[in-house]
């Protein structure tokens, strides 16, 4: 009956255009995940060009259909001009994520070793992130904050504002985040928790400050910290 009540406050008939978005932009990737997934594509220039090549434009059609909105909804979608707090908290935010990536891992280790029956169990090996093509790394720089910039701009910046309820924004924080942490699942348990955890985290981030710039910056600089790591230890 509660969770009657909560969709009855969103108009479902309403969400064709979310819903398609979803379908063109992020379900082919949802559906293809598998475990056998090179890590390693980073490396290729041409990978990386052909990712700008693609993202970009999905970006530019997120920003014009949120443009058609309403001028009173728009800054909800957290659209305002970079300031330099956005920076200095991105900053903040990045140590979050990492804290939250350490914690989801013990997690899911202690897990792994309840359901094993020791503690000197090892995960099963899963793709793992891997750059050691050093002159790419402007590239991939562009590439991560790319990256960064279209999943918070569809998954926190439109579809949370999309899908808001007033005074119980929890609902649609949980369902994107689970939604956001399922498109990693290839990367088996503590890649799904960690995500659905990093996913909440920003979700409620931007619920309370409505601003896209420090959350995407945040998560772009995590993805191109990780790709750096692990050309370090190769």
């Amino acid at each position: 009956m509660f969770f009657r009540k909560i969709a009855k406050k969103i108009d479902f008939a309403d969400k064709k255009e979310p819903l398609i978005l979803f379908m063109i932009f992020f379900l082919p990737g949802f559906i293809s995940q598998t475990k056998l997934m090179d890590g390693s594509v980073f490396n290729s220039p041409w990978f990386n060009l052909m990712y700008l090549i693609t993202v970009i434009p999905q970006m530019m059609l997120i920003l014009y259909l949120i443009g058609k909105k309403e001028s009173s909804k728009k800054l909800l979608y957290g659209l305002d001009k970079i300031k330099k707090k956005d920076l200095w908290n991105s900053i903040i935010y990045l140590i979050g994520i990492f804290a939250i990536v350490i914690i989801t891992g013990i997690f899911s280790y202690l897990i792994n070793a309840l359901i094993s029956g020791s503690m000197d169990s090892i995960p099963e090996k899963l793709p793992m992130w891997k750059f050691d093509n050093k002159i790419l790394t402007p590239l991939i720089f562009l590439t991560c904050i790319a990256t960064g910039y279209s999943e918070e701009l569809f998954f926190r910046s439109y579809l949370l504002t999309e899908f808001n309820i007033q005074g119980k924004e929890i609902f649609p924080i949980i369902g994107i985040s689970l939604i956001f942490g399922l498109g990693h699942i290839y990367e088996g348990l503590n890649g799904f928790l960690g995500t659905f955890a990093i996913g909440i985290f920003l979700s409620i981030i931007f619920v309370k400050n409505r601003r896209l710039h420090s959350i995407a910056i945040a998560h772009g600089l995590y993805n191109f910290t990780v790709l750096m790591i692990s050309g370090s230890i190769s």
